[in-house]
């Protein structure tokens, strides 16, 4: 509007200025502008008020899209049912995939003690095992020079037992003095100190001496060192032949106890909070569609794998009939009822509708009224599916005969603007 003025007054000072025989056209032609401008200013003054009722209509008609109204009489006769959506129990179990291994509290591997070659082996791949039963038995340049120093010894024992035996003659029969038979002692006392040491040794290379002697067998055999079990089991690996050198850093038997197992469970982020230890699982196999093998969970892990988004946990299965082996896949059923289970609002599968890649359900928002409720969909437990987003607790939700609403609705959409059908 001020602009206005400012070209009225322009106009005016220019008109003045000018001769009488050219103030008449340039009146007209200044009118002219004044008309312009002001058909502008009233246009765009418009383009700045308010909707008119037609807009405020369609505005209205297109809200009316998302609402049915519904008499209830109608309701009855079209089956419609609801519920109050509320918080609730999911009592479904946690499903997870897993794997059978061996206890490692009941594992062991067995290596000779020191360097050797094998002379005898007596346990083969699949043999059943007691705890310090010789697996195989090898010969090394070790027990040889402990062999030699134990024969030296107990010869050297020997020798000064009898010297003591003949000195304490002799000096009962006033024959010999008596620090002879106390230099004899002495002699005796040292052998015997060598022979222990020498026995020891035996014992550090897992040789009883004792029991070697008591069958042996020619004059010049020497005893060879067992590899014993360290636990009951099965030999589930062997890696050496006969003949061959061996030595600490060889893994030459794997021995187990197999009538327990661990289950190991890849639990989901999303479940760390549904499970603790002590919580009851169900462990199926392909192999054995029909059984259940149960235990619980005994340890939950500290570290999540950053690339699968998972925390192993383990189970300990008893296994006594040997029907799980280590290496199997393995589907977990975790019970998580009780105080420990997660909450969310279920409605019936049926209640849930699609709009295109959209999900909705219908809220009743008055006694004849209906409103459709976009909503976000969760996991499926039974005929109920979780709703994770687009409910709160309160809400009215049709459960039955939505698909009658849904009819309703389209109907609605069916009509122009001018309330014609299409």
């Amino acid at each position: 509007m001020n602009r206005m003025k400012e070209l009225v007054r322009d106009a005016s000072k220019r008109i003045a200025s000018l001769g009488e025989h050219k103030k008449r056209a340039v009146v007209i032609a200044a009118g002219v502008v004044v008309a312009v401008a002001a058909a502008l200013s009233f246009l765009g003054s418009g383009s700045n008020r308010e909707r008119t009722p037609a807009g405020r209509e369609e505005e209205d008609h297109y809200e009316e899209r998302r609402v049915v109204k519904l008499p209830g009489d109608a309701q009855k006769a079209a089956g419609i049912t609801i519920r109050t959506a509320a918080l609730e129990t999911l009592a479904a179990p946690i499903e997870a995939t897993a794997a059978v291994e061996l206890n490692g509290d009941r594992v062991a591997k067995v290596s000779a003690r020191t360097s050797g070659r094998l002379v005898n082996i007596t346990a083969s791949q699949g043999d059943g095992v007691k705890a310090n039963q010789p697996l195989a038995y090898f010969d090394s340049p070790e027990l040889g020079q402990a062999w030699a120093e134990y024969s030296k010894a107990k010869s050297r024992a020997e020798a000064a037992r009898k010297s003591v035996t003949r000195e304490e003659t002799l000096f009962e029969k006033k024959i010999s003095p008596e620090k002879d038979v106390i230099r004899a002692r002495q002699e005796l006392a040292e052998a015997e100190a060598d022979l222990s040491f020498a026995q020891e040794k035996f014992h550090l290379l897992g040789v009883n001496i004792d029991r070697f002697e008591m069958k042996r067998e020619g004059e010049h055999q020497h005893p060879l060192i067992a590899i014993a079990a360290p636990i009951s089991g099965t030999v589930i690996d062997r890696t050496a032949t006969q003949g061959e050198v061996v030595g600490p850093d060889k893994t030459i038997f794997t021995v187990a106890d197999l009538s327990s197992l661990w289950v190991i469970i890849d639990l989901y982020e999303k479940d760390l909070g549904r499970v603790r230890k002590g919580t009851p699982v169900k462990v199926a196999t392909a192999a054995y569609a029909e059984m259940t093998f149960r235990g619980v969970i005994s340890h939950i892990g500290d570290v999540m794998d950053e690339k699968t988004r998972t925390v192993k946990a383990r189970v300990e299965v008893e296994n006594a009939n040997r029907l799980l082996k280590p290496g199997m896949f393995a589907t977990v059923s975790i019970d998580v009822k009780g105080s420990q289970a997660e909450k969310a609002f279920l409605v019936p599968d049926e209640a849930m509708l699609m709009d295109g890649e959209g999900r909705f359900v219908f809220v009743m928002t008055g006694p004849d009224t209906f409103e459709k409720r976009e909503v976000r969909p969760g996991r499926m437990f039974g005929k109920n599916v979780e709703i994770v987003a687009g409910l709160e607790s309160g809400d009215k939700v049709a459960v039955t005969g939505a698909f009658i609403l849904k009819s309703e609705l389209k109907k609605g959409e069916l009509v122009d603007e001018h309330g014609h059908g299409k």
